[in-house]
C-alpha cells in the first residue's frame, strides 16, 4: 500500500475516533446536566489530561533528541 493511501486511511480512522470520543464526552456532559454536576469541572479535567499527554510527548521527544 502506498504511503499516501496509508496516510489517508489513518486520517479517516483518526477522524472517526475523534467523533466517537466527542460523542462520549457529550453523553458524559448530559449525565452531568441530569445529575447537577459541574460540566466545566469535567471539561477542565479532560483538558488537563489531554494537556498531560502532550507534555509527556514533548518531554519524551526532548529526551530522545538529547540522546541522538
Amino acid at each position: 500500500m502506498e504511503e499516501d493511501t496509508r496516510k489517508a486511511l489513518n486520517d479517516l480512522a483518526r477522524h472517526r475516533m475523534i467523533h466517537r470520543i466527542l460523542a462520549d464526552i457529550r453523553i458524559d456532559m448530559e449525565v452531568c446536566e441530569i445529575e447537577g454536576w459541574d460540566k466545566l469541572e469535567y471539561l477542565r479535567t479532560l483538558q488537563k489530561e489531554i494537556g498531560g499527554l502532550g507534555s509527556a510527548y514533548i518531554i519524551a521527544k526532548q529526551n530522545t533528541d538529547r540522546r541522538a
